[in-house]
């Protein structure tokens, strides 16, 4: 049992429940509902398989002593949390703003984010929205701080908001229309830092003094511990106060390039930002970090920093996380990873019989088995150098190309994997290697290739100068007479022949892949992908274009809605989705009309692919996301259950298995002569391994005689 799929420490109680460890055997049941096969739910459940635990640009965290908890926010309504800074859980925000800073008034959690964005929360499986009694506002809140008593929100234009609860805002006068980046409490005293290096102070939120900072660049963030005020800025500025704000000198922490945190534990101080953290112990120098020689943190961009029971976390662009232990003798830090994922650029994804495949810049090549868990695999050396562009194939076959007229193939064959065991014995197993195992071939000229296309008979790639490349084994590869020089960055086969696309709007066509003639179209955008998906061929690309044909002939031009560039496409149940630059989705039932929908993230997502069921899209520095367009009927399993009680206090404790991203509901009853079943709290597997632990930990004296459970799939 792996204790990382857990997905609930301390889920809400209900009600009492009885010691139903003698009802194991009957109590204990695993349904699913008839879910339909076709027609995609809107907005699509996205999910990040890649990084881990999620991608997510994390600009602000927040600890709680008294819940031991961690949350992240990021944006498009992005809320995650952690008990252990292992798993990090995604939670229901039910908003796609853009989420920018998170407090704890007491056990409360408090979000504020983009246009007045105010989330609360007991339970953080219950997020709900505040009221800002003043009336809305287009003003984004990036900051958020509480005392025992009283909840500071901050942003735009001066604006400042309280609140007693968290639930309902009261504006507030700040005396400025500057841009307000952060807030903290600390020592009595609320202070807020922003814009031209403004402070600003007050001891009951309501009145607000500023404060002469002694710099004019832009605050960014703001904290408070053991009596110290510390305020980053732009260009590696710094100022610290410990008389309570009235007075700030500077602090030469070493950083030049922009700090977007701070945060203090122990008597170390420690500042984070572009390219740069530096901790400083007691009244020792500051130290760089990322110039450490031993486990010192990975070089990226940091937004936020928080400290822990024991450790600093700082996280940033993309969901990287790095987690600070204390060292000695003013040493550095001692760093751990919060994760080893890769975070390459990813050019193309494709899936045929499975596995899916990934491919981008240094050679990368991901596979994965589920779309949820990517592998990075070994390339022959001759390419290691490579940036793979274009990936696809058959069932039999996968083609890898890339600049330089690069290109790799896998065949579906089957290897043997030796192991040897403590005692010395050595197995063997059969397996397949398909996208596993890969051989280099000689480049294919000098241009880069990116296209890539397979029919039952014939291979084809296409790429610079116009290249078009065909082979009936993937082997042995013969060039073809090109009506264009254009790139061409795409090709697919139909049942009509072949079509491909590229720069200047250009489109060719042949009817068996050795003699191509140029086909007019009514644009010069770049037609970056050309799939034939539902039943027709679709080209998308630049400024939002798109163009439907049922011929290969005749092209008629779609409106998107967009001026996003539009990169791939893919056809699932009844829907065609296309996917673009940050982070642009849209959908259509028709390939008519289309209508934006959006996903998690506004990372340029470059390739997709389908098993049929699942989307898969993949983009700039390292993001794989996945969605559930047709849910997986696949009956869940109750693995295990264990029951303890002591002292009216109940802990029950479930092992499911199904399968990555089903949503399942843990149902009761007390008997089985009526169907009265009580809908319990909505679980989902929310990793690759298909299990998941549920903890609940309930309270209470009078118990039913005996209660029975069941998980029924939801969609």
């Amino acid at each position: 049992m792996n204790a990382a799929s857990a997905q609930e420490r301390a889920p809400e109680a209900r009600a009492p429940r009885p010691d139903v460890a003698r009802w194991l055997g009957l109590a204990l049941l695993a349904l699913s509902l008839a879910l339909p096969l076709a027609g995609a739910e809107l907005p699509l459940p996205w999910r990040w398989s890649n990084p881990r635990p999620h991608g997510g640009n994390v600009v602000d965290m927040a600890y709680s002593p008294l819940l031991d908890v961690t949350i992240q926010v990021a944006e498009l309504g992005q809320i995650y949390s952690s008990f252990d800074l292992n798993l990090w859980i995604p939670r229901v925000s039910g908003t796609t703003a853009d989420l920018r800073a998170v407090s704890f008034l007491g056990a409360r959690v408090l979000i504020t984010g983009s246009s007045g964005t105010v989330l609360y929360a007991d339970d953080l499986s219950a997020f709900h929205a505040g009221v800002l009694t003043s009336g809305p506002t287009a003003d984004w809140l990036e900051g958020v701080t509480a005392s025992p008593q009283l909840a500071v929100a901050v942003g735009d234009t001066g604006a400042i908001y309280t609140s007693t609860n968290g639930v309902h805002w009261r504006r507030q006068s700040s005396g400025t229309s500057q841009w307000l980046r952060g807030v903290t409490w600390g020592g009595g005293v609320f202070v807020a830092v922003g814009e031209n290096g403004k402070i600003f102070t007050s001891a009951n939120g309501t009145n607000w003094a500023s404060r002469a900072s002694g710099t004019s660049q832009h605050f960014n963030r703001v904290s408070y511990a053991a009596g110290r005020f510390s305020a980053v800025a732009e260009f590696g500025e710094c100022r610290s106060s410990t008389n309570g704000g009235l007075n700030w000198f500077v602090e030469t922490t070493g950083a030049t390039n922009d700090l977007f945190a701070g945060t203090q534990m122990s008597g170390v101080r420690l500042v984070a930002g572009d390219y740069e953290v530096h901790s400083q112990e007691g009244a020792n120098a500051w130290v760089d970090e990322l110039s450490g020689t031993f486990a010192k943190p990975t070089p990226w961009t940091y937004y936020t920093a928080v400290r822990s029971s024991n450790s600093f976390l700082i996280a940033g662009r993309t969901g990287l996380m790095e987690e600070g232990h204390l060292s000695t003798n003013g040493a550095p830090l001692y760093w751990t990873h919060g994760d080893e994922s890769f975070r390459p650029w990813l050019w193309d994804v494709a899936f045929t019989i499975g596995p899916y495949i990934a491919v981008g810049d240094h050679a990368s090549v991901l596979t994965s088995g589920n779309g949820a868990d990517w592998k990075l695999e070994v390339v022959p050396p001759a390419v290691t150098n490579a940036v793979f562009l274009g990936v696809g194939g058959t069932s039999n076959m996968l083609i890898t190309v890339g600049n330089a007229g690069s290109i790799i193939i896998s065949p579906n064959v089957v290897t043997n994997e030796y192991s040897t065991n403590q005692s010395g014995i050595v197995s063997v197993t059969s397996g397949s290697a398909f996208g596993v195992l890969w051989y280099a071939l000689p480049p294919l000229g000098t241009s880069d290739l990116q296209g890539v296309a397979a029919s039952s008979n014939l291979f084809v790639v296409t790429g610079g100068g116009g290249a078009i490349w065909t082979s009936p084994d993937a082997t042995n590869w013969t060039r073809q007479a090109s009506p264009t020089t254009k790139f061409l960055s795409s090709v697919t086969a139909w049942p009509g022949g072949w079509c491909a696309s590229g720069d200047d709007g250009v489109m060719v066509a042949s009817a068996d892949g050795s003699k191509w003639n140029l086909v007019p179209m009514a644009t010069t955008n770049w037609l970056y992908r050309i799939r034939y998906c539902g039943g027709r061929l679709v080209t998308v690309g630049q400024n939002g274009t798109i163009f439907t044909s049922a011929s290969g002939a005749s092209w008629l031009p779609r409106v998107s809605g967009t001026t996003k560039w539009l990169n791939d496409l893919a056809f699932i149940g009844d829907t065609w989705f296309v996917l673009g630059n940050s982070g642009t989705v849209l959908t259509s039932t028709n390939s008519t009309n289309w209508s934006a929908t959006g996903t998690i993230t506004r990372k340029n997502l470059y390739g997709a692919a389908t098993d049929g069921r699942q989307l898969v899209t993949a983009g700039i520095e390292g993001a794989i996301l996945r969605a559930q367009v047709l849910p997986d009927p696949t009956p869940l399993r109750i693995l295990a259950f264990d029951h303890v009680a002591t002292n009216s206090i109940y802990q029950n404790l479930y092992l499911f298995g199904g399968k990555p991203d089903q949503r399942f509901t843990l149902d009761f009853r007390t008997g089985l002569e009526t169907n009265d079943w009580v809908t319990g709290p909505l679980l989902e597997f929310i990793d690759g391994s298909g299990t998941l632990f549920y903890l609940e930990t309930l309270r209470g004296t009078n118990l039913p005689p005996q209660e029975f459970y069941r998980g029924t799939l939801v969609d």
